[in-house]
């Protein structure tokens, strides 16, 4: 298996590991940026390309996530209603036993497809 590539920015590091069908970030730590965007966004980007381009699943595990601000959610978002608008196949993973995580990411449902493309799992 690759050495996951692992990107950090203050409290926040987010592993990227791939296989044969999936592509996972895996959030560790906190992310209490002022503009996370700046950060997360460029790599979100890079890994659904990537995803598109080899025909994989991109996962976002959030399960190892401390604590995350507002700001936060922002650019995940976005992610998100590209991935319901085009083709690319994205799987949120969230530990909904922790209160604050259920109650962000069971928001984001409004953005799971029928066909599973975009889907939760807490």
């Amino acid at each position: 298996m690759v050495k996951p590539k692992v990107y950090s920015s203050n409290l926040l590091s987010i592993d990227v590991h791939e296989d044969e069908s999936t592509i996972t970030a895996e959030w560790k730590g906190k992310s209490i940026e002022r503009e996370p965007h700046k950060f997360i966004t460029p790599i979100l980007v890079r890994e659904i390309k990537k995803c598109s381009d080899r025909d994989k699943r991109l996962i976002l595990d959030f399960r190892q996530l401390e604590y995350m601000n507002s700001s936060t959610i922002t650019p995940i978002i976005k992610i998100l209603e590209r991935a319901k608008r085009g083709t690319t196949r994205i799987t949120v993973r969230y530990d909904q036993t922790q209160k604050w995580q259920e109650l962000i990411f069971s928001a984001l449902t409004i953005f799971t497809t029928k066909d599973d493309r975009v889907e939760l799992v807490g």
